[in-house]
């Protein structure tokens, strides 16, 4: 794993995002520590501190009281520190004041704060006084363990009667995929005092036996209600993320060579452009948190594929070329994580095709994808967010493959094995 998955499955900006609180169930300290090592690995000066508690580990570099000097020197030898006040007695490290904490917040580049406590029990509603969240944070990551999932309340959560009160249900009662959603969502429980600052879920412990596909679908279900979730391990340092997908197909094209709207053309009784659609809309019902654009200029097309569903865009000057409809559909999907943009005169490809690209552009883990015959790249293709400017940059009757071909190192391949699936239809097919 390279050492910055944690914070790319969590969509942490390193040059923004200052001031990150955690909050929570059991695994704070261990999140806390993982990004840590993520910041200090590209190059970040990070203090670690609490506005709780937090068990005091003597082999880390520590700042009693926050002693300025041995900040200084911990940051310059091992790029980050814990400062805290230390209480020797029990083995635990509090808090200080917030105005003590701007101070060391002017001191490193991060600033990483466990802002609650829960006992090491995976799952809580907080009490009225927490959790501690200074007004400088941007951040706010909010911890579930998946081994609550399944469990009665009274065995696996943080102050029992207040979940069971919250969730209306009996301590003797199991935690659900819906209660973990409703607990991670509320202002009242891991969103409390989150306020407008952004905000994450980390599902952790989902490398248990039978617990993946849960956290997948609770992960699914919390960002259709709007919270980027990540489920995963922390202890086998292994995440994954929910990504948005807009499907874009591009149907706006003039037909100069083929004398007629060729996208109307029907091959087995269906116009051309509908059984392109009816591809995607397989896909994404397989594929899920999908949305389908259309970006055309024809009126049928246009009614056709509102109907179906799909959000349609209209390209006032498709005479500028494939280009200016990338990038009306770009712009409309700015927010997605990815972008897979496919043609409408291509109608032997399959939903098939469309899944198993995507799957290959998430698991290799690649700014962009594409699919290839021999050494012919073609549609559709796939193309992550850090690649938009480039494509906004395009003009005339290109499309994204020279930006493929300029960044061959950061392309996922998905070898295509019917050569039929890529061919464009430019000429009457007989």
């Amino acid at each position: 794993m390279q050492m910055n998955a944690l914070l790319n499955a969590l969509k942490i900006d390193l040059e923004k995002c200052r001031g990150i609180a955690v909050v929570g169930g059991g695994g704070k300290t261990s999140l806390i520590f993982r990004m840590m090592e993520s910041f200090v690995s590209a190059g970040k000066k990070v203090i670690v501190t609490t506005t709780t508690h937090m068990a005091y580990e003597p082999e880390r570099p520590f700042a009693e009281d926050g002693n300025t000097d041995k900040i200084r020197h911990d940051l310059e030898t091992y790029h980050y520190t814990v400062a805290a006040s230390l209480d020797r007695s029990k083995g635990k490290i509090g808090c200080f004041s917030e105005e003590k904490l701007e101070k060391l917040r002017g001191l490193a580049d991060i600033l990483l704060i466990e802002a609650d406590g829960a006992k090491r029990l995976p799952l809580k509603v907080p009490g009225e006084w927490e959790p501690v969240i200074p007004d400088f944070v941007e951040l706010v990551i909010g911890v579930v363990g998946m081994d609550a999932l399944g469990e009665p309340i009274q065995k696996t959560c943080h102050r029992p009667e207040k979940v069971a009160d919250f969730l209306g249900k009996g301590k003797e009662e199991v935690v659900t995929e819906d209660d973990i959603v409703k607990i991670a969502v509320s202002g009242d429980a891991l969103r409390k005092c989150v306020d407008e600052r952004a905000y994450r879920v980390l599902l952790n412990k989902a490398d248990i036996p039978g617990k993946a596909e849960a956290a997948e679908r609770i992960a699914g279900k919390l960002e259709e209600q709007g919270v980027r979730a990540v489920w995963g391990s922390l202890q086998k340092e292994n995440y994954n993320l929910v990504e948005k997908l807009t499907l874009i197909m591009l149907a706006a094209g003039n037909s100069r060579r083929f004398g007629s709207n060729k996208l109307l053309y029907e091959i087995n009784g269906a116009p051309m452009y509908l059984r392109t659609l009816h591809k995607l809309q397989k896909a994404a019902s397989e594929l899920g948190n999908c949305e389908i654009i259309v970006v055309t200029q024809y009126e049928e097309i246009a009614a056709k594929a509102q109907e179906s569903g799909a959000r349609v865009l209209i390209n006032p000057h498709p005479e500028r070329g494939i280009s200016s409809s990338m990038q009306i559909g770009l712009a409309a999907a700015k927010e997605s994580s990815a972008c897979l943009f496919t043609v409408s005169d291509q109608p032997w490809l399959t939903a098939e095709t469309i899944v198993h690209l995507v799957h290959r552009f998430q698991s290799e883990h690649k700014g962009m994808a594409c699919t290839i015959l021999g050494n012919k790249t073609g549609n559709p293709c796939i193309f992550s967010q850090k690649y938009y400017q480039e494509l906004q940059e395009i003009t005339g009757d290109k499309g994204g493959k020279q930006i493929i071909k300029r960044h061959p190192e950061d392309v996922a391949y998905l070898e295509i094995e019917d050569a039929k699936e890529l061919v464009d239809v430019d000429v009457p097919y007989e």
